[in-house]
């Protein structure tokens, strides 16, 4: 049998993943539960073929695409993500999708590609929470200006299976109006800043705006749904270069910080760095409301 050899192509490549899909046999049965998963993933497909793009393949609760333009990847994300958090049940089983994508060279073969652009595309949807869209640079600079306004950097990464750091931007899946920014989103101001993250908006902590309050509350900064948080829960505050989490609940705060285990702060404070996790009156594999944040320069 002969059989052609693979040819090398410049594609943008995007994974797709389906979040919260697993609880969704026991919350509501496996009949209900495959139709939903089921539907999400027509959209996916959907999503791609309508921006002139290829299924390679579906990946469990996923999809694996190329596209000849970034520009066609990002509106496929942004199509995703839009469709699916306006089906009726996502907000109710909080369900969405976390997508990611990299723009290089791959090998194709047969029905299927191959190289390191797809382990580092399939890394940045793995690295990517809930509603949102991690890029590489290599993407972001090939999208057009129409994209640009919704393109923010990130801290380079270290990608497992990659010997390289890799460089990294969010493409906000929201609409701008949802999208809060306090302060300037540049990383080379040469100051010390927190990148905070919840419910598709991110706030910018520092010296010009130097505290965040979270909780139930209706007059914190950040509003946390979780049953388990208290209405006044912690404060992340700015203070001398440092970036100090304070605890004022009665269930504790569950500090997650990426590379290091999961400690729970009660009535305490304690300095966080790098990028990591809040979750709120439970461990954050339990929680139904997280705070994630990156601490820049």
């Amino acid at each position: 049998m002969i059989q052609t050899p693979p040819r090398s192509r410049e594609r943008a490549v995007l994974f797709a993943d389906l979040v919260g899909s697993t609880q969704l046999y026991e919350r509501m049965g496996d009949t209900a539960a495959f139709a939903l998963i089921d539907r999400c993933l027509n959209i996916m497909s959907d999503a791609v073929i309508g921006s002139s793009g290829t299924v390679i393949k579906m990946t469990g609760d996923g999809l694996l695409a190329t596209f000849r333009a970034c520009d066609h990847a990002a509106e496929t994300a942004l199509s995703i993500h839009h469709e699916i958090d306006g089906l009726p049940l996502a907000s109710h089983f909080a369900l969405g999708v976390r997508t990611g994508f990299h723009y290089g060279p791959v090998l194709e073969a047969g029905n299927d590609i191959f190289g390191e652009s797809v382990n580092i595309a399939a890394r940045l949807s793995e690295l990517a929470s809930h509603g949102r869209a991690i890029i590489s640079t290599e993407a972001a600079v090939r999208l057009s200006e129409h994209w640009q306004p919704k393109v923010r950097p990130m801290p380079p990464r270290v990608v497992k299976g990659v010997a390289r750091s890799v460089e990294l931007c969010e493409l906000m899946c929201k609409d701008s109006d949802n999208v809060t920014q306090i302060g300037g989103l540049t990383l080379n101001t040469g100051r010390v800043e927190m990148r905070v993250y919840h419910g598709g908006r991110v706030w910018l902590l520092g010296a010009e705006h130097p505290r965040l309050r979270m909780g139930r509350d209706a007059e914190v900064d950040i509003a946390i749904k979780d049953a388990r948080a208290s209405r006044q829960h912690c404060d992340l505050e700015f203070r001398r270069d440092r970036f100090v989490l304070t605890d004022r609940s009665s269930n504790g705060t569950f500090v997650t910080i990426e590379g290091r285990q999961e400690f729970a702060l009660t009535r305490e404070e304690v300095i966080v760095d790098g990028h990591g996790w809040l979750a709120f009156g439970s461990p954050r594999s339990a929680a139904s409301d997280v705070v994630e944040f990156f601490c820049l320069g």
